[in-house]
């Protein structure tokens, strides 16, 4: 009686036979021996040639290269600056150019053909920086710094006028809480965050942002002149840490420090906000190295070096 080994070699045999494709002679098969040796399996997808790999990765990299360009400029550039800087053929710089225009992770200067920041690659850096803090040790951080100064703390950027929060902690143990979530915007001229964002950027963005930004008085507090604002932000400048003395909320204070990179770059804000009649500014300054700290620490989170 043939056992189940013995049956399957036999079918395998009578198949071999079938398209003349014995076994090699002189060799016993066995189990795993039995299949004739030119049987390959075919893969089920073509082989992606080495040029075609690398013509892929190439597109994949100037399209990076030019987001990267714009997104890091002071002021708005147009697409010869793109082909000079990044060594680009101009049909190429044109199309992928023409390509992010339209798909909104590029928009052009109103009344101009100079290209800035969309609202798709906005979002898309928004999300990439609220995944970040939202991490493990970035939001460690901010957990921290809120019981060591017993005060709601948060982290915000810049989007294109206005400040946004992309990770905040509040203090729980108050009665008095101030209501903020992710994502929240806030105005740039009465608030810690961005006064400080408006110190300390170029000084040709801030003229462009200054000169189309209005000066809404949101409370009895708030800077309502050009010139008032510009002697505030020569002061930030000079402290490296802006103040929220009641201009966005009445009897809420707040202060800011930057999250400055490796390279000099503001990659963010860190703020420390609270009613007045718990923190004052003479109060807020006195939490101003733990602050600084803290940023210190979300910097190396932010660039990988944690």
């Amino acid at each position: 009686m043939m056992n189940r080994v013995d049956r399957r070699i036999a079918r395998s045999r009578s198949n071999c036979e079938g398209e003349n494709l014995s076994p090699p002679i002189g060799r016993e098969p066995g189990l795993r021996e039995h299949w004739p040796e030119r049987t390959m399996i075919k893969p089920l997808a073509p082989k992606i040639k080495s040029g075609e790999r690398r013509q892929k990765l190439s597109v994949a990299a100037r399209s990076l290269a030019i987001l990267e360009h714009v997104a890091q400029s002071s002021s708005p550039v147009d697409v010869l600056d793109i082909m000079g800087t990044l060594q680009l053929p101009k049909a190429t710089a044109y199309r992928l150019v023409d390509w992010f225009v339209g798909q909104g992770y590029l928009t052009r200067e109103p009344g101009r053909r100079r290209l800035m920041v969309g609202p798709k690659f906005t979002h898309l850096a928004f999300g990439a920086l609220a995944a970040s803090t939202h991490n493990a040790p970035a939001h460690a951080v901010l957990d921290r710094l809120v019981q060591l100064v017993q005060e709601t703390c948060n982290v915000g950027t810049l989007v294109h006028s206005e400040v946004l929060y992309i990770d905040r902690v509040e203090a729980n143990h108050w009665p008095l809480r101030l209501h903020f979530s992710v994502g929240a915007r806030v105005p740039l001229h009465c608030s810690a965050i961005g006064k400080l964002f408006l110190a300390l950027m170029p000084a040709q963005r801030r003229r462009r942002l200054l000169s189309n930004l209005e000066l809404r008085a949101w409370t009895e507090c708030t800077i309502r002149t050009l010139p008032a604002l510009e002697t505030e932000l020569r002061r930030i400048r000079k402290e490296q840490v802006a103040f929220d003395r009641q201009e966005f909320l009445s009897g809420v204070v707040c202060a800011a420090v930057p999250v400055i990179g490796r390279d000099g770059e503001l990659l963010a804000a860190l703020a420390i906000q609270a009613p007045h009649v718990r923190m004052d500014v003479e109060i807020a300054r006195n939490h101003l190295p733990t602050l600084r700290r803290a940023a210190r620490e979300l910097a190396a989170i932010f660039q990988g070096r944690i």
